[in-house]
């Protein structure tokens, strides 16, 4: 028989309650950015004649709005918190976005995919009996509590998969990129970001400061940085109520519901901003009167909600 929830602990009523009233018209914003951004993609796959580099900035756009369209589910669940682990995401994919289109295109578009094909094959070599890496995997997977009972799930054809990578390496317009690789890995180790390729930024630290936004690093990743890690665990969660006795807030807290979508919707206009700028600058107007007649004021106004939490939080007595 199904286990009842402690609906102090988790109210999940949310359908029935007032806060729906709230939280819809923030997921339906949300979703109204998404599903524009979804014909500036066909707008701009429409333009995309041939090139590999394009491939990196057509995956990447998708990427943003699928973590966008992914916080306007959980905002109409108010499962809030969790957003900010998917607000960090967004933001370092966005910055991936900027830098890419922010000059030397082709350049980037290339290093991106051989970086990223690079860490296909390292994957890969995983499934390959007598590959070092192989041999390697093995072991910590012996030592791992979890992981040792659950059976390696099959890689067919997993050589063959390897070879179709490196021979894609030997076209003539991965040549640039496949001997970067190359250098940066014969002076140490393979590079750990993409965007560290011919002389970039060496952390996602420094691809904030080199787009100008090293604020917007410090705000939107830097300080989620502890809910990543797990380790933001006491903020705005305890509360001493008097001798002998604690309380602890709910799950699905509304409160931080409208920066999410403030947040959410910013990142998202300033990708289809760039998007349009690079493949189709006269869409410029559309986009324009689309903001105008349809985000404009919904938008500005998301700094005006106040959601004010008044259930009361889950109460419990410390053991001693």
């Amino acid at each position: 028989m199904p286990t009842e929830p402690l609906i102090e602990f988790i109210p999940r009523g949310i359908e029935d309650s007032e806060l729906k009233t709230v939280l819809e018209p923030l997921s339906s914003l949300i979703n109204e950015v998404v599903n524009y951004g979804s014909h500036v993609f066909r707008w701009g796959a429409d333009t995309i004649r041939d090139g590999d580099e394009n491939m990196p900035a057509l995956l990447m756009f998708r990427n943003i709005f699928e973590l966008i369209d992914s916080l306007s589910v959980l905002i109409r669940a108010s499962a809030i918190e969790p957003c900010s682990i998917i607000l960090r995401s967004l933001f370092e994919a966005y910055l991936g976005l900027e830098y890419l289109f922010e000059k030397d295109f082709k350049t980037r578009g290339m290093d991106f995919l051989v970086w990223s094909r690079h860490k296909d094959i390292l994957s890969l070599r995983r499934f390959v009996p007598g590959d070092i890496i192989h041999t390697q995997y093995e072991a910590l997977k012996a030592r791992d509590k979890i992981s040792k009972d659950i059976p390696s799930r099959p890689a067919p054809d997993v050589t063959e998969r390897i070879n179709n990578i490196k021979e894609i390496f030997a076209l003539p317009s991965y040549k640039d990129s496949v001997d970067e690789y190359e250098r940066i890995k014969a002076a140490g180790k393979a590079p750990k970001h993409w965007f560290s390729m011919h002389d970039g930024p060496k952390d996602v630290c420094q691809l904030a400061d080199s787009l100008d936004l090293p604020v917007q690093y410090e705000v939107l990743y830097r300080l989620w940085s502890e809910m990543v890690h797990g380790t933001d665990i006491f903020k705005d969660k305890i509360a001493y109520e008097g001798p002998g006795m604690v309380s602890f807030s709910p799950l699905r807290v509304p409160s931080d519901a409208p920066f999410v979508a403030q947040m959410a919707v910013a990142i998202g206009l300033a990708t289809i901003r760039l998007f349009t700028k690079h493949y189709m600058p006269e869409k410029a107007a559309n986009n324009a009167d689309w903001y105008n007649g349809d985000i404009k004021n919904p938008f500005t106004n998301l700094m005006n909600i106040k959601i004010i939490v008044t259930d009361k939080p889950f109460e419990a007595a410390p053991s001693d």
